[in-house]
């Protein structure tokens, strides 16, 4: 991935963090405490997918899923979910997302964003 494109994807992921935070404030949310946070990935092949997963691990993720995504518009691609129980601001914040956009653009890979139950 270009340089352009990893601040691209940065920012499309802070605009949407922004209105998570947002969102979560108004539902009184404690941004702070620890909760649990799936994180999504994509791969393009199981190489790059296990190679994602394995830098996530070694980072302190549980790897929760590394599988093909059975797509008929692309059947070589990998899905790659990795969980942590962490601050919602922590999930929220910038250093985590580019550091995660990086990883995978590191391998061809996209970080499709992240979900917590609320």
């Amino acid at each position: 991935m270009k340089r352009t494109s990893i601040a691209e994807a940065v920012n499309q992921h802070r605009n949407r963090n922004s209105e998570l935070k947002i969102r979560f404030e108004e539902q009184g949310l404690q941004l702070d405490e620890p909760c649990a946070v799936e994180f999504h990935f994509w791969a393009w092949t199981q190489r790059d997918a296990a190679v994602i997963g394995r830098s996530l691990y070694q980072m302190g993720f549980l790897i929760r899923l590394l599988s093909p995504a059975h797509s008929e518009d692309d059947p070589d691609r990998w899905s790659i979910e990795a969980g942590a129980k962490i601050p919602l601001i922590q999930a929220l914040g910038d250093e985590l997302t580019e550091k995660l956009v990086r990883l995978a653009a590191a391998e061809d890979g996209v970080f499709d964003g992240w979900g917590t139950t609320v």
